[in-house]
């Protein structure tokens, strides 16, 4: 128990220590509903009159701190093993949720549609300067030892988690021979229900000797630590349903939009021999650009919050590990050791957490019969605010997903560079209202990757015909460049 609140603490606390994602169907026809949160000008061009998303849920996840060997989704987890990670490096951590409830889509005609719902989402993002660890440490004074050198000590923990509902409306806003330009606008009210976060900067270790044995400190340096206030009115002796209506009661409202255009080039030439009303959906080629999740999610500090300094005299490890190592029994008592050892204030008042506002572009090209290839570009601008605002970043970059698809059954195969440099080859598969994926083939067939990647599952219904008829057979189009 010393170990992992030393681990918790320290590397965390004192040391150098996102929702959408359903990228298999991103730029489909098919995507119903869920396309609102990736485009909400993608609603449009949908051939269907309706349908409902019941419940989609996604995760995706990264870390360099936990390693989980002996395991994939194919294998007994009885034989599988974690462990904290050792080294001198910078640590680095994500985690993006979201569970969409209810997700419908309504079509009011071919160029009117109008979307809702509710969504919850869940975003973190853990970042340090590089320091040292082993699990072998137990002390203050070990883990000091093995980080010599004046190197300041830096870390920074965002989260934010909220429940929102959304309207959506799509609209054609012009109709040419050659293409056709879509336009959509999601706004969002959502309640924070649980928001964090922890700054560190700018504090060193200092080495003295000490009756011939080597003693370390810090010295300087800031901390700033808080979260929600609603989250204290969880009490362990009421049950399960009384606790989480204390703590929505208690939420704030935030808000948030989106906003995009689609751009849909027309097939060349005349129209087939079946001029049915289900070619106005057909494409060569759709250019999607869309701003997503501009807004915030609000809470209120809880009274453990903190900020502080560390004198400039230094603290030295044998008072840290007596103030936190021998015994923390709840984050009240961890205020307290604050309290004592530090120049520190509660932080009170309110806070926002700006959502992971961001910019999309995404290609859709079709091929050849029922065969696409989409290609996305993700870049985060909420950081644009400057890192005096709270903020949570999205794990996206860039993504290409080739995929075969009808309107009953697909196959797709996403490759994905996230935001964090690391390259995932997913895979998904679609067969009548059921749709599964995996952000990280390793997740399923390696034994070292589950410290990174995901996945999803969406159950989604939709009329058994559509209003404008059969769609026509392109399978004989030769591909048009």
């Amino acid at each position: 128990m010393k170990q992992v609140i030393l681990m918790v603490s320290m590397a965390v606390g004192v040391v150098s220590a996102s929702g959408q994602d359903y990228h298999a169907v991103s730029g489909s026809n098919y995507a119903g509903a869920l396309s609102v949160h990736n485009n909400p000008a993608s609603i449009v061009n949908i051939p269907y009159p309706w349908d409902i998303t019941l419940v989609g849920l996604q995760a995706k996840y990264q870390t360099n701190v936990i390693k989980v060997v002996n395991y994939s989704l194919l294998s007994s987890p009885a034989a599988s093993e974690f462990f904290i990670t050792s080294g001198a490096y910078a640590r680095k951590g994500n985690e993006q949720l979201n569970v969409n409830l209810l997700n419908t889509r309504i079509a009011l005609g071919k160029k009117t549609v109008v979307a809702f719902g509710a969504n919850l989402k869940s975003f973190t993002n853990i970042k340090t300067s590089s320091y040292n660890y082993v699990d072998s440490i137990k002390t203050a004074n070990e883990l000091f030892s093995l980080n010599p050198g004046n190197t300041p000590l830096e870390a920074r923990i965002r989260t934010s988690n909220w429940i929102e509902l959304y309207g959506a409306v799509g609209r054609t806003l012009f109709d040419e021979p050659g293409f056709r330009l879509n336009a959509g606008l999601t706004m969002k009210v959502n309640r924070g229900i649980g928001g964090g976060r922890m700054e560190l900067n700018g504090m060193y270790r200092d080495r003295t000797i000490v009756n011939g044995e080597p003693q370390y400190s810090l010295r300087e340096g800031q901390f700033t630590y808080g979260y929600s206030s609603n989250i204290d009115r969880w009490n362990s002796n009421r049950t399960a349903t009384e606790n989480l209506r204390d703590v929505l009661t208690a939420t704030r409202m935030g808000l948030s939009l989106d906003a995009g255009l689609e751009l849909l080039i027309k097939p060349a030439g005349d129209p087939g021999f079946m001029e049915d009303e289900e070619t106005y959906y057909d494409y060569d080629w759709k250019i999607g650009a869309s701003l997503l999740d501009l807004g915030y999610a609000f809470y209120r500090f809880s009274n453990n919050s903190r900020a502080g300094r560390i004198a400039v005299n230094g603290l030295n490890a044998e008072r840290l590990d007596q103030a936190f190592v021998e015994g923390i029994s709840n984050v009240e008592a961890f205020s307290d050791s604050v309290d004592a050892l530090f120049d520190a204030r509660t932080v009170s008042g309110d806070f926002r957490i700006w959502t992971p506002t961001r910019l999309v572009m995404n290609v859709d090209r079709f091929i050849s019969s029922a065969f696409y290839v989409n290609a996305e570009l993700s870049v985060n601008v909420i950081n644009l605010l400057g890192d005096q605002r709270l903020y949570v970043r999205n794990m996206n970059a860039i993504r290409l997903t080739p995929r075969w698809e009808t309107r009953r059954f697909g196959a797709y195969l996403p490759f994905l560079y996230t935001a964090q440099n690391q390259f995932w080859v997913g895979a998904a598969v679609k067969v009548g209202p059921l749709l599964l994926g995996v952000h990280n083939l390793g997740n399923v067939f390696g034994k070292e990757s589950m410290s990174s990647g995901g996945g999803y599952i969406a159950i989604t219904i939709r009329p058994g015909k559509r209003v404008t008829g059969e769609k026509k057979d392109r399978g004989l189009d030769c591909p048009p460049y």
